[in-house]
């Protein structure tokens, strides 16, 4: 897959974060638009979590020590996207933006332990601002 494929098809992974949170801002139910924010993060969270074992599967010149890092890591977005989901939604925001700042954390460590392309650390710091900032304009709308 090209780079260019790949980024639009990043980019277009915000287009749900910003859309429920246009429609918590446009709409009645904004608590059910949140709570769908909070679902897709969890999700998302659980897919960077698999990028780790795609990785770890795919790489042939890595030590076993780094492997198993990168496939126990894989299953911690999962996990703690679901204690997040468990969490009130009242006050689900800081662990929310904990784990999306902690998978960023990993994947800068993985790029520095591994022959990553440039393109995707600054694609993932892009990506991780973006929810970040859908997260907070969902906590201000429920402010409102």
């Amino acid at each position: 897959m090209r780079q260019a494929q790949i980024k639009i098809l990043g980019y277009g992974g915000l287009i749900p974060f910003f859309g429920c949170v246009a429609l918590a801002y446009g709409s009645e139910q904004s608590d059910f638009w949140i709570y769908s924010l909070h679902i897709y993060g969890v999700i998302i969270a659980s897919f960077l979590g698999a990028i780790s074992w795609g990785l770890a599967i795919s790489s042939r010149n890595m030590l076993p020590v780094q492997r198993d890092f990168l496939v126990y890591w894989g299953v911690m977005p999962a996990i703690l996207g679901w204690v997040c989901m468990l969490i009130p939604q009242s006050v689900r925001l800081i662990p929310l933006l904990i784990l999306f700042l902690l998978t960023l954390g990993v994947d800068i460590y993985i790029c520095k332990k591994h022959t990553l392309p440039k393109f995707w650390l600054e694609l993932r710091v892009c990506l991780t601002c973006g929810v970040i900032l859908a997260l907070l304009l969902a906590a201000f709308s429920t402010q409102r």
